[in-house]
């Protein structure tokens, strides 16, 4: 028999005679299994310690503890408590053997013993002891989990549930029901599902962000978390997890400062555009001919509205990121037009002689499965970035595709500017952050772009990564879906000059 880790059963064999112990360790070991020694009963307590063994073989008179002081020391320490011990004895009696139950020993041989009878025995309790040990880690687990702030639940591989903690229960709203043998999205009914239930029920990836949310009680409630597959050798899954936590608050706070920044942008945004428009117009010489100073100062003047104007564009769309609005139409994508209508709108924005941009899409990489607004928003913000970033007069990017694993394809956008300094890296996808360590103010931006490119690639299953090296410049590689195969419902093409063809950057 093995223990729980596939290792033959460890048995530590306790007796004062040798010639005792000889015998049992050769029955033991010719039966398959390991075994420890130990001459009284001090020095088995010590091998219980060191060997950890999964039964005890223990005579019941021995030097300095006997038998039963030793089994008692057992059962009162949580560390050995589920060992069961045999206890090997010449004594008969019936006074000793109760003697030795009340001590927490699990079965007795008695000597002379019988080599069948023994192996038998032993059999059968480590049958008990693995039993033992499954309901002692369980009791572990449940005892951790019931502290956590976070809601557990398992499931088996027909999703019901096997664990649910409490925490989970009140989350839900499930407190006082029997969650245990239910199905997993029948725990979840009053709650709005995303992804819904049939995507939950037929996914095969490793791992899915949930979200659940709840509007028809007052606050709302908002759930997030991260369930889980576990698949066996060949392919079935075996098991669900799902580990998820209340982020009500945190969406309440977003929205109102998604709110409040949408409000000032479009109280900025009007004005603006009047501005603007007589600003041309003057230009224009509408309102009479200027003087070539004049005509100078308002060229500077137009410059910085135009920067004005991409800044309001930028809060407007990170403003505008809501879960609601996260929700893509996928499409299939050919990675080569939206990075040629990027290329170009970056180019037309910065000027072709202080913008190069080069390209590496080999012609036998996959069509995307992808939002192709959300796809040339994320573009568009990296491109964006890499301009801004070079301090160069004239700024070099690289755009590169491949196939990445498991379906996806990876794009990656380089630049060869200064790099970003080691001690901020972790910062560059948190809100409103900008590496500008004199903030100068010189570098254009709000520290918005690379956030909103973060949330996009994330909201349809992919990751974004960096890799930037102090003087070396930096990378930016994200991955996207590849299309499904031919004859999907969803392998159709993005419309011929769809909205990438008119979006501004963020």
């Amino acid at each position: 028999m093995q223990d729980t880790t596939g290792e033959p059963a460890r048995i530590l064999i306790v007796d004062d005679n040798e010639a005792n112990v000889r015998l049992l360790d050769l029955h033991l070991r010719n039966a398959g299994y390991r075994t420890e020694k130990a001459y009284d009963g001090e020095q088995a307590l010590e091998k219980v310690r060191q060997a950890d063994p999964d039964l005890v073989l223990l005579d019941v008179m021995m030097p300095k503890l006997d038998g039963y002081e030793v089994c008692r020391r057992l059962r009162a320490d949580d560390a050995t408590n589920v060992v069961p011990v045999i206890m090997i004895t010449a004594l008969t009696g019936v006074e000793d053997r109760i003697r030795g139950l009340d001590c927490g020993a699990d079965d007795f041989i008695s000597k002379p013993f019988d080599k069948g009878e023994l192996l038998a025995r032993v059999r059968n309790l480590l049958r008990v002891k693995y039993y033992r040990s499954m309901i002692a880690e369980r009791q572990k687990f449940d005892a951790v989990i019931e502290d956590l702030n976070y809601g557990i639940i398992v499931t088996d591989g027909d999703l019901k549930a096997t664990v649910v903690s409490r925490q989970a229960q009140v989350l839900l709203g499930r407190g006082g029901e029997e969650c245990p043998g239910r199905d997993l999205l029948d725990l979840f009914q009053g709650f709005i599902v995303v992804p819904d239930a049939a995507a939950l029920r037929g996914d095969t990836e490793r791992a899915t962000t949930v979200e659940l949310e709840r509007e028809d009680t007052s606050p709302g409630v908002y759930l997030r978390g991260r369930l889980t597959r576990i698949f066996d050798p060949g392919g079935a899954l075996t098991n669900v997890a799902f580990v998820f936590r209340d982020v009500s608050e945190e969406r309440r706070a977003e929205k109102l400062q998604r709110d409040f920044l949408s409000l000032v942008s479009h109280k900025l945004k009007t004005p603006l555009t009047i501005v603007s428009g007589y600003m041309r117009l003057i230009s224009a010489g509408k309102y009479g001919e200027m003087s070539p100073e004049m005509a100078k100062a308002f060229g500077l003047v137009e410059a910085r509205a135009e920067d004005l104007k991409i800044l309001i564009e930028k809060l407007l769309q990170y403003a505008g990121l809501s879960a609601e609005e996260l929700r893509h139409e996928a499409v299939v994508v050919d990675l080569g037009t939206v990075v040629e209508r990027s290329v170009r709108r970056i180019t037309d924005r910065y000027g072709s002689d202080h913008v190069e941009v080069e390209t590496d899409l080999p012609a036998d990489l996959p069509r995307l499965h992808a939002d192709v607004e959300q796809l040339a928003l994320v573009l568009d913000n990296l491109l964006d970035n890499a301009v801004k970033f070079t301090a160069d007069d004239r700024a070099t990017a690289r755009v590169a595709g491949r196939r990445g694993d498991a379906g996806m394809v990876e794009v990656t956008v380089r630049d060869f500017g200064s790099g970003i300094p080691y001690k901020n890296q972790a910062d560059v996808f948190s809100d409103f952050q900008q590496v500008d360590d004199a903030f100068t103010g010189n570098v254009r931006g709000l520290g918005l772009g690379l956030p909103t490119a973060k949330r996009l690639v994330e909201n349809w299953g992919g990751t974004i990564r960096l890799d930037s090296r102090p003087g070396e410049g930096s990378s930016f590689t994200f991955t996207v879906p590849e299309a499904p195969a031919a004859g999907d419902d969803a392998d159709r093409p993005a419309p011929e000059g769809g909205p990438a063809g008119h979006m501004e950057t963020a």
